[in-house]
């Protein structure tokens, strides 16, 4: 231990005979409490003056987003000037702001509630979190143009890499049904590709999105599109399928964006597949087409071929009973040329798997050959029925 510079006795020596020290005025320390009071009036006054007559640039700690550029001038969008609690500056309110701060902290709820004025029906986080957070703890402003969607790992992991907090979400969670969890609502209609959640949720803890991270469900358990339509993409971009109208295929050609840009228009028959499957089971009569989307009437349609085909003479502008009796005679006969039997026929417009047909010889193929169900869907036989076909399921991304 250091030996003190001077002694008890010299230190009393100091105020030997000055006894009242204490009680007499100091020239420093009458000038710090001054300085002390004049900040604290200054400061005040300050806040009185920013409130009635202050522009709130002073106040602008870095750029603003690219997302909320248009709010560049307008901090109110954002802010609120009255001190996040409403109406003009009181002694009161004052008081009542600054005790807040002293105990809790910013509050973050005005700020939240404005963002929740654009971005409508979004939660924070899942229903089972311990505790849950501002928007503006992890999407922070003033960052710079490009900052705002960049959410640093640290901000996850203040939850995620916390076994005891994930422990406790997990039994948290276990108490709320599964609809709990739905916390966007989709629009009525919308078709949504979901994946059961684990009983305990996702409970691994990690402390970096970009090493640690667990793999993702859809990757994890191998999960596999459940549409049943039979499609690939590398064979329509082949070399030998027709192009349409001069173009050959492309991904713009299905799929297009909706009015709102946020998906795709749903991929339907008519739009995006009959100009080349067509269903034309007849070279020489190509507007004489399969109905699509019903087996029960696809079945109807074979069963009354010469009725379909009569009516095709009408519209060819054959009006004498006499020749139609004689269009629908010969293409029937030509048609058991190609085919033994009505049956023979259903089968092969239903089960059929290769929509490329046995051709006569010279016999070119063209898009009258795609009229198998088989080739594109799922096909299943049912007894005195009409097959049963599985409907496709597009998930609208």
């Amino acid at each position: 231990m250091a030996t003190p510079s001077r002694t008890q006795k010299q230190i009393a020596e100091r105020y030997k005979g000055n006894l009242g020290y204490y009680s007499r005025l100091h020239p420093w320390r009458r000038a710090r409490a001054w300085v002390s009071i004049l900040v604290i009036i200054g400061g005040i006054a300050g806040i009185v003056f920013f409130q009635m007559r202050g522009h709130e640039t002073f106040f602008n700690s870095g750029k603003i987003s690219s997302a909320h550029a248009r709010f560049g001038d307008d901090c109110a969008k954002c802010h609120d000037k009255s001190l996040m609690t409403g109406g003009p500056l009181t002694p009161a309110k004052f008081k009542q702001v600054v005790s807040d701060r002293f105990h809790s902290g910013i509050a973050f709820e005005p700020i939240d509630k404005k963002c929740e004025t654009c971005h409508t029906r979004h939660t924070l986080h899942e229903p089972n979190v311990v505790q849950n957070r501002s928007c503006s703890t992890c999407h922070q402003e003033h960052q710079g143009l490009e900052s705002l969607k960049l959410v640093a790992s640290s901000n996850c992991a203040s939850c995620h890499n916390n076994s005891a907090t994930m422990e406790a979400s997990a039994q948290k969670g276990m108490q709320f049904r599964w609809a709990a969890f739905h916390r966007h609502p989709h629009p009525a209609g919308q078709v949504v590709f979901e994946l059961p959640r684990p009983q305990r949720g996702y409970m691994q803890t990690f402390s970096s999105f970009w090493n640690e991270h667990p793999e993702f469900q859809l990757d994890r358990e191998n999960v596999r599109d459940p549409d049943a339509l039979r499609f690939n993409h590398q064979r329509h971009f082949a070399s030998d399928i027709p192009p349409i109208n001069g173009q050959k295929l492309d991904c713009n050609y299905c799929h297009k964006p909706d009015l709102d840009g946020r998906y795709y228009q749903r991929i339907t028959f008519a739009a995006n597949c009959q100009a080349c499957h067509s269903l034309q089971f007849d070279p020489k009569n190509p507007e004489l087409t399969l109905p699509h989307g019903n087996a029960t009437a696809v079945r109807a349609f074979l069963r009354t071929l010469p009725t379909q085909y009569a009516d095709l003479a009408v519209k060819k502008g054959i009006t004498r009973p006499s020749e139609i009796q004689n269009f629908v005679a010969g293409q029937m006969t030509e048609l058991r040329e190609r085919v033994r039997s009505g049956e023979e026929f259903e089968r092969e417009v239903f089960f059929t798997v290769d929509p490329y047909k046995p051709q006569r010889q010279g016999e070119s193929r063209t898009r009258f050959s795609f009229y198998g169900c088989a080739f594109c869907h799922e096909v299943k036989p049912v007894a005195n029925a009409a097959p049963a076909i599985t409907k496709p399921i597009f998930v609208d991304r």
